[in-house]
C-alpha cells in the first residue's frame, strides 16, 4: 500500500508541472500587440465591436470573424491551460497584413541562424 502514494504523488507534480509551463507558453499569444499570423491581438472586446456596428461574418476554426467594411476582426475564448477550461471573455485580434518585403524580415528574425 506505500507505493501507491509516491506513484500518485509523482503524477499529481508532474500535472502541476505542465500546466504551469502551458500556461506561460501560450497566454503571451493573446497579449495586445502580439502578432500570430496576419492577426493582431487588441484591447477591444466582441462587444465593443459588435456595438460598433461589426457584423458576425463566419467563423475560422473556433473563431468568430467580423466585418466593417474593408476592417476584419478574429475573436476566440482562450484556453486556461490551468484549468484545462477556457477563460470567459473573447480575445480579437485585427487581421493587419504585413507588406511582402515585412514578412520575409520577420519569418528571417524568427528563423534560427545555421551556419554551414
Amino acid at each position: 500500500m506505500s507505493r501507491p502514494l509516491p506513484l500518485i504523488a509523482c503524477l499529481a507534480g508532474a500535472g502541476l508541472f505542465l500546466a504551469a509551463t502551458g500556461a506561460s507558453a501560450t497566454m503571451p499569444k493573446y497579449k495586445a500587440g502580439t502578432r500570430s499570423g496576419p492577426f493582431v491581438a487588441t484591447e477591444k472586446s466582441l462587444t465593443d465591436l459588435l456595438t460598433d456596428a461589426y457584423e458576425i461574418r463566419g467563423n475560422l476554426g473556433t473563431a468568430l470573424i467580423l466585418q466593417k467594411g474593408p476592417s476584419v476582426y478574429s475573436c476566440q475564448i482562450p484556453p486556461n491551460p490551468e484549468k484545462l477550461d477556457f477563460e470567459p471573455y473573447f480575445v480579437c485580434s485585427e487581421l493587419k497584413e504585413l507588406a511582402r518585403d515585412a514578412a520575409e524580415a520577420e519569418e528571417e528574425k524568427a528563423a534560427p541562424k545555421t551556419e554551414n
